[in-house]
């Protein structure tokens, strides 16, 4: 199973994925396509959601397939998506309207200010950790 790593803050604004790791300050973009396939996590088949969205742009199948996997790859090594072979889940994925190219982009501008910010004391479920001496 292919999922969120909920240790990150994410949301999409103006159709781009904007994910922030508050442990390492680094924050990154994902726009296009791809953004869709972030929306539709958790999934179990990589595959299929790629040739899902190939197939509803035929004219872009192969610059699709391409950058998804590249993407997803990214995110992988990031540690912004993570895997889970032990879980399944099926979704159904319903493919966007309309193609747009994919991209991903890595951001260290702000690294120092993001792990200064106490925002990034949150517990597994994203929310402020309550320290003991509160």
């Amino acid at each position: 199973m292919y999922f969120l790593n909920p240790r990150l803050a994410a949301d999409v604004f103006d159709g781009e994925y904007i994910i922030a790791n508050l442990d390492t300050g680094l924050y990154y973009s994902v726009q296009g396509i791809a953004v869709s396939v972030l929306n539709h996590m958790p999934f179990s088949d990589l595959d299929k959601v790629i040739q899902t969205v190939a197939a509803a742009f035929p004219g872009h199948s192969g610059e699709i397939n391409e950058d998804l996997n590249s993407i997803m790859k990214e995110l992988l090594v990031e540690g912004i998506v993570k895997q889970d072979a032990h879980v399944v889940i099926e979704n159904e994925y319903t493919a966007p309207a309309e193609y747009i190219q994919s991209r991903f982009n890595r951001y260290a501008d702000m690294q120092d200010l993001l792990l200064l910010d106490p925002i990034h004391d949150v517990d597994e479920e994203g929310w402020v950790a309550k320290k003991e001496n509160d």
